[in-house]
């Protein structure tokens, strides 16, 4: 089990790997001023700044934000992307990437990472529908 206790499973949002999802050969060909080069900025920030204290709870599915809001992964992607320039649809869709990917869930044992990581893929196998 993810959890024996009813709520969210603290862990950390790993939103800048090192091997994060934007080719280097784009960013090089990219300085500041280059629209693409701030939009990429823009994103990473935005999500990495509204998600950076959130938990998750699998399997309620629900994003637990620091102000105690409890989010579907649209009302997160809307929430940040109210609050900056970006457009809902890629949002969305990193939010869900860094569900699937960037989340991982502190003090679970394999036994537990897995049912959370199963209850992660069923909880975003719908939106890779969208795509």
């Amino acid at each position: 089990m993810v959890s024996t206790r009813r709520g969210s499973k603290a862990g950390s949002w790993d939103l800048f790997p090192d091997g994060l999802e934007i080719d280097p050969a784009d960013l090089e060909s990219l300085d500041e001023d280059d629209a693409r080069f701030e939009e990429i900025d823009e994103v990473v920030c935005a999500i990495g700044d509204a998600l950076k204290d959130a938990s998750v709870d699998a399997r309620a599915q629900r994003i637990v934000c620091k102000d105690g809001s409890r989010l579907t992964i649209e009302e997160t992607a809307a929430r940040i992307a109210s609050r900056s320039r970006l457009q809902l649809e890629s949002v969305q869709f990193h939010v869900v990437g860094g569900l699937q990917t960037h989340y991982e869930p502190q003090g679970l044992d394999d036994e537990q990472m897995e049912e959370f990581e199963e209850l992660i893929e069923r909880w975003t196998d719908p939106y890779e529908l969208n795509d």
